[in-house]
C-alpha cells in the first residue's frame, strides 16, 4: 500500500509543480486560501477540481487574462501526455469542471483547448444535457 501512495504522491506533485510552473499566480493564491485543505492529502482529483472551478471563475472575469491563458496552456500540455491517469486527471479534475460551469461559454472554452481535448470536452455533453 505505501508503494501505490507514494505514485499518488509523486503524480500530485508533479502535476502541481508543472502548474506553479506556468500559472505561478496561482500558488500565491493558494497560499493565501485559509481553506484550502487538499495540499496535504495529495488527491490530485480535487486539487484539479479547484484549479479548475478557479480558472472557471477568472474566465468569466477576464478571457484575455495572463492567468486564463497560461492556464490553458499548461491544460494543453498535460493533455499531450500519454500516461492515462493524467489524461483522466485532466478529462475528469479539469474539463468536466469547465463544462459544467454554465456561465462559461463553452464554445470558448472548446476553441482554447488542443484537437485532441476539443474531443473529450465535447463528450461531456453526453452526461450533461
Amino acid at each position: 500500500m505505501r508503494e501505490l501512495k507514494e505514485i499518488d504522491i509523486f503524480i500530485f506533485n508533479t502535476l502541481r509543480n508543472i502548474l506553479y510552473e506556468k500559472v505561478p499566480e496561482y500558488k500565491v493564491i493558494l497560499a493565501s486560501k485559509e481553506n484550502f485543505k487538499y495540499s496535504s492529502e495529495y488527491n490530485i482529483y480535487f486539487f484539479m477540481n479547484e484549479f479548475a472551478t478557479y480558472l472557471a471563475s477568472r474566465i468569466i472575469e477576464d478571457t484575455t487574462s495572463f492567468f486564463v491563458k497560461n492556464s490553458f496552456e499548461y491544460i494543453n500540455l498535460l493533455g499531450q501526455s500519454d500516461n492515462c491517469e493524467v489524461l483522466n486527471i485532466v478529462n475528469i479534475g479539469i474539463l468536466e469542471i469547465l463544462y459544467t460551469e454554465e456561465a462559461n461559454s463553452r464554445e470558448w472554452i472548446k476553441k482554447n483547448l488542443s484537437e485532441t481535448l476539443q474531443l473529450n470536452f465535447e463528450a461531456w455533453s453526453k452526461y450533461y444535457r
